[in-house]
């Protein structure tokens, strides 16, 4: 009896883990379609926005007044400065291997590299695993839970005074980037200082219709200068590009959530379909037991 009892406890422990994870799942779920619907209505700017950011660039990088000055010192290289590595990960678990991925990646891109690397963790898995590190240097815990704007632009300005500092000589991030509900792809990006060549690679933009690789440097007027143009427009442009990371990191989070959740619960349901199997086969045994007892307690007293 003491194994029946056992068995149907495990179940309704069961069916009450059941019930969670398939709250987190439509929770997860709800996010996702959230996210994907910032993702679609960003993604026309970011392909305009990296276009134009190529644009200027292909138009020249050096101020016509001085040939040696760049327009922009997010265009400057850091020479034997440290560099900076952004974790873009989560403050919950439960998302698979979500968490330990990006962990990992940003623990051998450290190791790999023979410059010193200063962190700056997003969440709090990342901040947790590298609580103890001596390269941390900044934590943003439970802060871009809910993504918008405001916060991609409190995250970026702080990188960006790093850098602009001379803090740090490179920015680098690591972050899932969102390519559909079961597909993500883990990325270490360098996002700063900019480049063509690395704009080029790392816009995810299709082609547009306007052709803007035909036009050049001198089919363009800058007003009030090409200077203050180009610098204003990259930093703009680096807070854009923080933003759609952050979108892309958090959709992937739910995304592989909403997975992980809904395996749980098929998985849930498996167990429980075996347990009561196991169970009604447990008290059939015990239903024969007794009626056994009973025929053999009726013998007994029928013989004296």
């Amino acid at each position: 009896m003491a194994q029946v009892r056992e068995i149907k406890s495990r179940i309704a422990n069961i069916k009450d883990i059941k019930q969670i994870t398939k709250a987190m799942n439509a929770i997860a779920m709800a996010k996702v379609t959230r996210l994907k619907k910032q993702l679609n209505n960003a993604r026309p700017y970011q392909k305009v926005i990296n276009s134009k950011l190529e644009l200027l660039l292909d138009a020249g990088t050096r101020d016509d007044s001085d040939e040696e000055e760049t327009v922009s010192p997010l265009l400057e290289e850091g020479e034997g400065d440290p560099i900076g590595l952004a974790v873009l990960n989560s403050d919950r678990g439960l998302s698979g291997n979500y968490t330990v991925d990006i962990n990992r990646s940003a623990r051998d891109f450290v190791r790999s590299r023979d410059e010193e690397v200063k962190l700056f963790a997003g969440g709090e898995k990342a901040a947790g695993f590298f609580r103890k590190w001596d390269q941390l240097e900044t934590s943003w815990v439970g802060f871009y839970e809910e993504p918008d704007f405001e916060v991609a632009e409190a995250i970026g300005s702080e990188l960006l005074d790093r850098f602009l500092s001379g803090s740090i000589g490179e920015l680098w991030i690591v972050y899932m980037k969102f390519i559909s509900d079961l597909r993500q792809e883990l990325k270490i990006e360098k996002v700063l200082p900019l480049s063509s060549s690395e704009v080029g690679k790392k816009s995810e933009m299709e082609t547009i219709e306007e052709d803007v690789g035909s036009r050049s440097k001198e089919d363009y007027l800058f007003d009030p200068g090409q200077k203050e143009i180009v610098s204003d427009f990259l930093e703009e442009w680096f807070m854009e590009r923080i933003f759609w990371i952050i979108l892309n990191t958090k959709a992937s989070e739910n995304a592989i959530r909403r997975k992980a959740m809904r395996d749980a619960t098929d998985n849930a349901n498996e167990l429980i379909d075996d347990l009561t199997l196991t169970y009604n086969k447990a008290r059939q045994q015990e239903i024969t037991r007794e009626i056994a007892d009973i025929i053999g307690g009726a013998e007994a007293l029928r013989e004296e």
